[in-house]
């Protein structure tokens, strides 16, 4: 009897061993973090579709759009477009359909096909004309919520089929906001896409997806323009796109006062238009594993991993200079998800330590940070957050 209690024993201290280590193996610690980051995402969707989408009288009266706080409770296509990769990737067909509806009925451009930029919440278009980042990611949540379609997971919408209408989309970018075949505008009455270029803009990871969808390679020399003007700037070795520039990678100033703007419309730092490269150019390493982005990604990473804490993920000048002296979650976001992309895990912890830090409201009040005013922030925290937990994915 006594030997087989120390069998036991013995047994059960090897069982107790192996969890442990099994516990404290990096395996298992990435998979906890991955857990912690689910948890956040979830929650604060949930909380993005209190606060922005479903809100009551400031948004509308619950009209469908995505209404940003600090304009007044104004909504812009490009909050369309953030809302409908967010509810497709959290498989929300509900909320989609809610966005997708609103949208074509107080945003759409009947004589383009393409989606005016900005509406008040009594759902008055006053900012006519489409942003491209709007009308590509839209586009890209479309195709994403047919594939849900084609798996059985989510029935086809019974008027406006995703399909259809991501074909028409992205028909309508092509036409409109494309110059000479590769010249990406920031929308359709830019010229000819040569003079102001936003880098912010250029999403190759979506073009990729169109070309797959539609059986085409038209998109190849979109790519390559994109790429050539991003490795054009000074900030190229560093990884640090501008928000502004011309399609040669020089400052887009010119074109500003040309149309008699003031020069800070045409940012040649790296502010909240360009930190916005790291996802969508990370999103072509990531997905794909397209050298070029791989390549950016990897500068990006190798000059944030030199900063002290003190200038570390926050916004800078092309030469790597901070031109603020905090980061907030918006921040913490795009540098998460490049951090991710280049698959520098203690870059991704470093900078997901902060970000996770900003978390104390996620599970009660189901924001990033110390408020849920800005809605941009919360939708780029958001982005980041979703790729560390592994839920912003190629469907």
């Amino acid at each position: 009897m006594r030997e087989v209690v120390m069998i036991w024993r013995n047994s059960l201290i090897v069982l107790v061993c192996s969890l442990l280590s099994i516990a404290l193996s990096p395996v298992s610690g990435a998979a906890m973090q991955e857990a912690r980051w689910s948890s956040l995402v979830n929650a604060t969707w949930a909380g993005y579709k209190r606060l922005y989408i479903f809100c009551g009288e400031p948004c509308g009266n619950n009209l469908g759009l995505v209404f940003d706080p600090a304009s007044q409770y104004e909504a812009v296509s490009e909050g369309v477009g953030y809302g409908l990769l967010m509810a497709v990737m959290m498989n929300d067909k509900q909320t989609f359909d809610v966005i997708y509806d609103a949208a074509h009925e107080v945003l759409l451009d009947d004589e383009t096909g393409l989606f005016h930029w900005r509406a008040d919440n009594q759902g008055n278009v006053i900012g006519r004309g489409s942003a491209t980042d709007a009308d590509q990611d839209i586009a890209a949540a479309l195709i994403f919520a047919q594939r849900r379609v084609d798996a059985g997971e989510w029935v086809a919408h019974a008027t406006r089929p995703y399909g259809e209408r991501a074909h028409e989309l992205i028909d309508a970018i092509w036409d409109y906001s494309v110059a000479d075949g590769r010249y990406l505008k920031p929308g359709p009455y830019f010229g000819d896409g040569q003079n102001i270029v936003n880098l912010s803009y250029f999403s190759p990871a979506w073009y990729r997806l169109y070309d797959s969808f539609q059986e085409t390679r038209r998109w190849d020399a979109v790519i390559d323009q994109g790429y050539i003007s991003l490795n054009a700037t000074p900030g190229a070795p560093r990884g640090l796109a501008p928000d502004w520039s011309d399609a040669e990678g020089a400052p887009a100033y010119p074109y500003c006062e040309q149309h008699g703007r003031p020069l800070e419309a045409c940012s040649y730092d790296m502010r909240y238009e360009a930190v916005r490269v790291l996802w969508r150019v990370g999103l072509d390493c990531l997905w794909y594993g397209e050298p070029r982005a791989c390549d950016w990604i990897s500068r990006a990473a190798a000059f944030q991993r030199q900063q002290p804490d003190f200038a570390f993920a926050r916004m800078y000048t092309l030469d790597g200079e901070p031109v603020v002296d905090y980061h907030d979650e918006a921040m913490l976001g795009m540098w998460l998800a490049g951090a991710v992309a280049s698959g520098d895990h203690g870059l991704a912890a470093r900078v997901g330590n902060l970000l996770q830090g900003r978390a104390v409201n996620a599970f009660t009040g189901g924001y990033w940070g110390d408020t849920s005013y800005y809605y941009y922030n919360q939708s780029l925290a958001w982005f980041g957050a979703a790729l560390a937990s592994g839920q912003f994915r190629e469907l």
